[in-house]
């Protein structure tokens, strides 16, 4: 029997957030401890198979890994009905859950994080506006659903992250 979880209820973005600070905090560790250099997607896949998915408890909204999703598709686009936006790193509400099942209606994520990733010696600096703008667009009109972006700058020593944390009332810095 799976347990009830109340997802809408304050306490559940708050925890929420304290899951993801907590494990990045521990990639970040792991990041520096361990040299790591790589693209988007290997950190991507390092945070949510090392570190977010080892998160998951029966006591919080984060309880089992088949919620997290990678470069999945995440919100509606103008194209289509059977278009997708797709985001680097999605957590659904419930397991399994995706935009297409259940159908109706969509589901929509609990949180969605982009990400992007500077390493040394590449000449194109990414940063986070675009998907910053995105997310403050796409949180006030899925007020259940929080963003965060995560920048990972590899090009400096320590290596650092900068995170920002989106939802429907705006914006705001993450330490980390």
């Amino acid at each position: 029997m799976t347990k009830s979880h109340d997802l809408s209820a304050p306490q559940s973005g708050k925890s929420l957030d304290q899951i993801v600070n907590r494990s990045l905090r521990s990639f970040l560790k792991y990041i520096n401890e361990n040299s790591r250099i790589g693209r988007e997607n290997e950190a991507v896949s390092l945070f949510a198979f090392g570190f977010l998915q080892k998160e998951c408890s029966q006591d919080g909204p984060l309880y089992d890994p088949m919620q997290i999703g990678i470069e999945v598709g995440a919100a509606d686009t103008a194209k289509s009905p059977k278009s997708q936006v797709r985001k680097d790193l999605v957590i659904w509400p419930k397991p399994g859950a995706n935009r297409w099942y259940p159908a109706d209606p969509r589901s929509e994520p609990l949180a969605i994080m982009e990400w992007k990733v500077r390493r040394p010696g590449i000449k194109r600096r990414p940063t986070s506006r675009a998907d910053i703008d995105w997310l403050l667009e796409h949180c006030k009109r899925q007020t259940k659903t929080m963003g965060y972006t995560v920048l990972l700058d590899l090009a400096v020593s320590p290596a650092k992250l900068q995170v920002v944390r989106v939802d429907a009332r705006g914006l705001r810095e993450v330490d980390v």
